[in-house]
This record gives structure tokens, C-alpha cells and sequence, in this order.
């Protein structure tokens, strides 16, 4: 008898270790999506194929609606934002100078977007005045935002039960004459508490489809910083992975929702890209390492214009740009599978 009920108390207590184990681990979902324009330059925000009619028609859903099953569940979306929101600034003349009206910042969250990299070449777009009407307009909608550029330096903390993520931008040409203002970015950071650091690095060359030195040159420089992940953007097109020290650096992740390029009045750079989705493991608050997802998708979810709203997709046309990203990628990918993504080998974390 005495017997049975030792058996019984230690089951007991076996169950509620295992209990307690299970309730000090944790997994953060990070979606990364690419460039993101949510509206145009001033020449084509009157015609009829601009971004702006596509909302007005469809709602403020509509940039990311055929991503919601990625991104509406997870815990943080993060976009590179290469625009600004303004309604004041003289009209230009330029083909790349972005925006869309300031109430255009409520797309944000009205699309499960929780935070935006600022450090890249448009948010100066419209001078000083663009950014800070920019930086007003994701204040007001509850949106965070990060990266450093000569209008602003700033960084981005996200928290959930103790887990605190937190986001730094960087783009070569104000890093190199501010590198002690960067590094500063991570200390406060690390100060704050912050478990994960995301860098966002906006470099490289443009529709080319494999990363070069510079994208090298600034994951070094972002992993000594204290980087754990490293988003590339700018090339507009999907490029490799590279995984080393714990750290995945994204080269380049293509564009998303993109107002910038129409597909009618100029073609479509490249109608697809990926998007990264990143589980994150912690055990007691610690960090522990990531888990990546690769999902291909068009940036279009009608062909061969652009009516902005990126759509997943599989099968060859998924397999092809897996063989894309496969072939800038100096570690073997995983495969990718429909319905289920190219998950890739967990990294741990062993600084």
C-alpha cells in the first residue's frame, strides 16, 4: 500500500515539473515582410491604377488580405516602410520620391502590421517635413518604428510577458560617418532588457539576384553589434540566407505591398519575393534560437499589373523561387512544401 501511494506522489510531482517546464518556454512569432509603399509617387497617385484607387475601392484590408493566415495570428509584423505619410509637401516631379496621404498610416494596423524600419532611402523623401508629418502619422495609429537615417535615430521595443524584442534600422551611407550613434541603438537596447535584437539593413544592389560585399560587410558589423536576426531589404528582389554565430541574415527579402512600381506604366521589376516568418524560442526569459519559415509569394495577386496585394503562393512557381534564394545561399535550405512553407533547421543560440 505504501508502495502504490509513492508511486502515486511521484507522478504527481513528475506531472507538475513537466507543467512548470512547459509554462517557462515561450515561442514569439516575427513575420518580416520586404519594401512596403502604401501609395505612389505624385505623378501616378491620380490614375486609375494608382494605389490609392485600390483602396478607395477595396477597403483599408486590402494591401494584406491574401496574408492574413501568416500574419494575423502571429505576434509581430515588421515592414520596411520606404515611403512617407504627407499631405503638405509641394508635389514632385520625381518617379521615386513616395507617399501616400497621412491617414494612409492606419493601413498599418489595419493589416496586422506592429512595427516599420525607417532607415532606408525614401524616408527622407519630402525632406524633413515628410518624416516628421511620417513619424506623427505612426504615432497616432500606435505603430512602432525604428532605424537611423540623418532626419531621425531611433529604436523600437516590443513586450509581451516579459520577452522584450527590440528593433534597430540601419542603411550604409548614415552609418558610416554615425557608427558610434548605432552602436549606441544596441547598448540602449541591451539596457532596456531586450532578449532579441532585429537589425534591419537596407543595402545592396538593386533587382540583382545575389547579395554582394557591402550585405556581407554590414551582417559582420550587425552581428558584433549584437544583432540575433538581420532583414535585408532594398534590391527589391529575393535573395539568400546565410546563417552564422546563431544569427540568420535575410539578404534581401523582395518587395510586399509596393505602391512604387504599377506593373502598367513601367513593368514589374520582379513579381515575386518571400517572406520570413520567424518562430523565437526563449526558456525562462532566456533566448534560446529561431526557427525560420520561407514563404514565396507574388507581389500581385493578379498578373501582369500590380494591383499591390502580395498573395502566397506554391507548387513550380514557389519551387522556382526557392531555387532563386536556394542558389545565393551557402548553406543547404530545406525544401519547401505547399501549404506548409520551406521550414529550415532550428538555430540555436550559443553566445
Amino acid at each position: 500500500m505504501k508502495q502504490t501511494k509513492r508511486l502515486i506522489l511521484i507522478l504527481m510531482l513528475s506531472f507538475m515539473v513537466i507543467g512548470v517546464a512547459h509554462a517557462n518556454e515561450q515561442v514569439i512569432t516575427l513575420t518580416c515582410l520586404g519594401d512596403n509603399i502604401f501609395g505612389s509617387n505624385d505623378i501616378v497617385s491620380t490614375k486609375d491604377y494608382a494605389f490609392q484607387r485600390y483602396i478607395e475601392k477595396n477597403g483599408p484590408t486590402h494591401p494584406y488580405l491574401m496574408l492574413q493566415s501568416l500574419i494575423a495570428e502571429d505576434d509581430i509584423t515588421l515592414v520596411n516602410l520606404e515611403q512617407v505619410f504627407n499631405d503638405d509637401a509641394p508635389y514632385s516631379k520625381s518617379r521615386y520620391t513616395f507617399r501616400g496621404p497621412v491617414s494612409y498610416a492606419a493601413l498599418l494596423p489595419a493589416n496586422s502590421i506592429e512595427v516599420v524600419n525607417l532607415a532606408n532611402n525614401h524616408s527622407g523623401d519630402y525632406g524633413q517635413q515628410g518624416y516628421d508629418s511620417t513619424i506623427q502619422a505612426l504615432k497616432e495609429h500606435g505603430i512602432k518604428y525604428a532605424g537611423s537615417t540623418a532626419q531621425g535615430n531611433h529604436t523600437a521595443i516590443w513586450e509581451k510577458d516579459g520577452i522584450k524584442i527590440g528593433f534597430v534600422g540601419v542603411i550604409p551611407l548614415y552609418y558610416k560617418d554615425h557608427q558610434k550613434e548605432v552602436a549606441k541603438c544596441f547598448e540602449d537596447l541591451k539596457e532596456a532588457g531586450c532578449q532579441v535584437i532585429v537589425a534591419s539593413v537596407h543595402a545592396g544592389m538593386e533587382y540583382r539576384k545575389t547579395h554582394g560585399s557591402m550585405q556581407d560587410r554590414y551582417g559582420n558589423i550587425l552581428r558584433g553589434l549584437g544583432a540575433h536576426l538581420v532583414i535585408g531589404h532594398h534590391p527589391h528582389v529575393a535573395q539568400g540566407v546565410l546563417v552564422k554565430d546563431g544569427v540568420t541574415q535575410m539578404y534581401s527579402l523582395g518587395n510586399a505591398s509596393f505602391g512604387g512600381n504599377t506593373g502598367v506604366d513601367e513593368n514589374l521589376h520582379s513579381p515575386t519575393s518571400i517572406v520570413a516568418q520567424f518562430k523565437l524560442h526563449f526558456k525562462d526569459d532566456v533566448y534560446t534560437g529561431h526557427q525560420l519559415t520561407i514563404w514565396p509569394i507574388h507581389i500581385s495577386s493578379v498578373q501582369p499589373e500590380n494591383n499591390y496585394q502580395p498573395i502566397l503562393i506554391n507548387g513550380e512557381e514557389a519551387q522556382a523561387v526557392m531555387r532563386q534564394v536556394q542558389k545565393d545561399s551557402r548553406l543547404k535550405l530545406n525544401p519547401f512544401v505547399d501549404q506548409q512553407g520551406a521550414v529550415q533547421d532550428f538555430v540555436p543560440w550559443g553566445k
